[in-house]
């Protein structure tokens, strides 16, 4: 008998709303592995088992409000020519030694630079990508959070006297 079973999403994270277009200063909130994921080859019919990896990153705009923003899937890869690693060594702003644990990113800061990409599966749709990311300069600084609200006045009564 055969068993009908949805596909594994493309997405590893939710992000919720779009993020908007610009560069930031994001953490990553966390890194996260899938093993044994079927996808086809590149320019192939032939599909193939791959471990793949991805970060999420959170930033909040001038207004102080919270956007996520996740990588594309990296095929977990030490090779120098892979895509994880040169996105590694740009966040790092320096090759990673092999051996060492990426999960360890998570919590680090980032520039990013977020990018409007449309969907090649839905057209119309447009979803937020990082364009490029690198080290936070030093002296740059990450915008304060949003200022709470002040409480509101209480009500005026008749019991109240103004001083």
């Amino acid at each position: 008998m055969a068993i009908l079973t949805a596909p594994k999403s493309a997405q590893m994270f939710e992000t919720g709303e779009l993020a908007p277009k610009g560069t930031y200063i994001a953490t990553c909130l966390d890194v996260k592995d899938q093993f044994g994921v079927e996808r086809r080859k590149y320019q192939s019919e032939e599909m193939e088992k791959v471990d793949l990896t991805g970060f999420l990153f959170g930033f909040r705009d001038k207004a102080g409000k919270a956007f996520k923003v996740a990588s594309r899937s990296f095929r977990i890869s030490g090779n120098e020519k892979s895509s994880l690693f040169a996105f590694l060594k740009a966040w790092l702003g320096e090759p990673p030694r092999m051996g060492w644990d990426y999960m360890e990113m998570k919590g680090r800061k980032a520039l990013i630079t977020v990018e409007h990409v449309p969907s090649t599966r839905n057209p119309g749709q447009v979803f937020a990508g990082i364009a490029s990311i690198s080290p936070v300069p030093d002296g740059f600084q990450a915008p304060p959070p949003a200022a709470p609200k002040p409480p509101a006045p209480p009500a005026e009564s008749d019991d109240v006297v103004p001083f």
